[in-house]
């Protein structure tokens, strides 16, 4: 019997040392558990008491028992008491894809999903447990933030609503926690493999709605050396940051800018010569291309990214520029830009390939401001003129037959200072005026009998028509000036106003198609009568305050 028992206790050893290498063991030195269970086997030697059978069946459990507990505190390896109780924690997962539903359950360390396919919903299961806990985990999508955590064999997330996850976290709890590190990683549709996460961290995306499409778990006990990389689990997206900077005739290239800031000097008499622009942090994949042109070269080539646009140094300055973004950047966002000129000021804001400047003036570029803003969103300030256009003279009038001595038109004649029309309309006009045909979309201008202006207009449209009858240079007359109205606030060299405040005689750049003939039922003003640049600047600099102005 003596034999027996000494031998039951030589196997309860034997399997001590055969405990899973997951379980850790508490830091306690060796030697006082070795004594312990040195004590412990001495107290059920045959010389101590008289075993029977029956008793050495309940010795042998007694040992076990306080070995077990003793043991666990001094160092030594968990003692395997039963199948049940020290098998190593399995973990299993599976995934539900937009395509193609619940995947197969697979083991830790495999992927589930990695097919290109979207991913809707997972669920983890924690099996053989031989420490107290469970596992959590969560999904997060953009449009509805994280979902509540769901915990062993439940599923997190949604199934056949076409909802992917972009973002996972998992967690271990309880005495689990303390015994196991839990690693995990995602696949995303742009960025590949991400790094690994690890006890609750975020896995994935936020704010670029790529879904997660494959899935990778490993349990670790916290003992054991992890050798993935963990550098990058999660990548948040953030507005790009802009910066530019400028070449300035006899100052030469600027220090860069972050966006919205000025680059370039519109306080002073230096122009623009050259131009960069590049991207500092972009969330998407694309470039920012952009060009340039001089009144003596026009438009250069486009360039890109940090390059030179320009001519920098030759002494060829800028008049206008054009900026877009390209690729995946274009779809999510827009790129604003506006120029510095001077005797005009800033002009309005342009967006995505259009151009800002002058263009026939022989102005220059002294400043420029860039901002890039999510796609569809406000503009960062008024986009009404960012490009100014001169409209050449046309060409002299082919030598016509003799005219009546005194002054006339389509429809209507000066004589002894009186203005008629066919249609019966008589206005005392004296010997210096001017007048506007609605009809024939034209004006003339008279000293005497000497034709000083005739030259097309664009008058309102007909919905916001010109004013007709008999008026007068107003006082407010102004070069330069800005037209204002409720939506729209625009530069223009000169302002001949002939009714109140309101309504006038004004250059209008932004008409590029020209003027006259019946464009003024499709790009008529808001009342107001454009005129081509030469010819309000010869009636500006010619009629003063108080001529008469015909409109009918």
């Amino acid at each position: 019997m003596r034999r027996n028992i000494l031998f039951i206790l030589l196997g309860l050893f034997i399997v001590a040392g055969l405990a899973p290498a997951r379980i850790a063991a508490p830091a306690f030195p060796l030697e006082n558990g070795a004594v312990v269970q040195k004590s412990l086997l001495e107290l059920y030697r045959p010389t101590h008491i008289n075993i029977d059978g029956k008793l050495a069946e309940a010795g042998k459990d007694h040992v076990t028992q306080h070995t077990r507990s003793v043991v666990a505190l001094s160092g030594i390896q968990k003692i395997k008491a039963s199948p049940a109780t020290d098998a190593n924690a399995e973990l299993t997962y599976a995934t539900h894809l937009q395509d193609s539903g619940w995947q197969s359950e697979v083991e830790e360390g495999a992927i589930s999903g990695g097919m290109a396919s979207a991913i809707e919903a997972i669920q983890v299961r924690l099996t053989h447990l031989a420490e107290a806990g469970s596992i959590s985990y969560r999904t997060y999508r953009q449009d509805s933030g994280w979902s509540g955590y769901a915990k062993n064999g439940e599923i997190a997330g949604t199934t056949g609503a076409g909802e992917a996850i972009e973002s996972v976290q998992f967690k271990l709890t309880g005495a689990l926690a303390a015994q196991y590190n839990l690693y995990y990683r995602v696949q995303t549709s742009r960025f590949g493999w991400l790094d690994w996460a690890l006890n609750g961290e975020t896995a994935g995306t936020d704010g670029f709605r790529y879904p997660i499409e494959g899935v990778e778990i490993v349990l670790m006990n916290k003992e054991q050396a992890f050798a993935g990389k963990r550098e990058q689990s999660f990548i948040k997206r953030t507005d790009p940051v802009l910066s530019y900077g400028s070449y300035l005739t006899g100052s030469g290239w600027q220090d860069p800018v972050l966006n919205p800031s000025q680059s370039g000097s519109p306080d002073s008499s230096q122009s623009l010569e050259g131009l960069q622009a590049k991207l500092d942090f972009q969330p998407y994949p694309g470039s920012i291309s952009y060009r340039a042109a001089t009144s003596e070269s026009g438009w250069l080539e486009w360039t890109q990214d940090g390059l030179e646009a320009g001519l920098p140094g030759t002494g060829q300055r800028i008049e206008r520029i054009e900026m877009q973004l390209t690729d995946e950047l274009a779809v999510h966002y827009d790129i604003y830009y506006q120029v510095h000129v001077p005797g005009v000021g800033w002009l309005d804001w342009a967006k995505n390939g259009e151009t800002a400047g002058t263009q026939g003036y022989d102005y220059e570029v002294s400043a420029v401001q860039m901002q890039v803003v999510q796609k569809d969103a406000a503009a960062p300030g008024n986009t009404a003129v960012a490009f100014m256009k001169y409209v050449p003279k046309p060409p002299p009038v082919p030598v016509a037959p003799p005219v009546p001595a005194y002054p006339t038109g389509p429809d209507w004649t000066v004589q002894d200072s009186i203005f008629r029309t066919n249609a019966g309309t008589n206005y005392y006009v004296g010997s210096s005026y001017i007048i506007i045909s609605i009809a024939y979309q034209r004006v003339w201008a008279y000293i005497g009998n000497q034709q000083i202006v005739n030259a097309p207009v664009i008058t309102g449209r007909p919905s916001m028509p010109t004013p007709k009858g008999l008026f007068a240079i107003q006082p407010y007359k102004e070069s330069p000036s800005v037209l204002i109205g409720e939506d729209y606030e625009s530069p223009v060299q000169y302002w001949i106003p002939f009714l109140g405040n309101a309504y006038g005689l004004h250059d209008a750049s932004w008409q590029t198609q020209g003027f006259g003939g019946d464009l003024y039922l499709y790009l008529g003003s808001h009342g107001c009568v454009n005129t081509p640049y030469y010819a309000v600047q010869t009636l500006y600099n010619t009629y003063s305050v108080g001529t008469p102005v015909v409109v009918y």
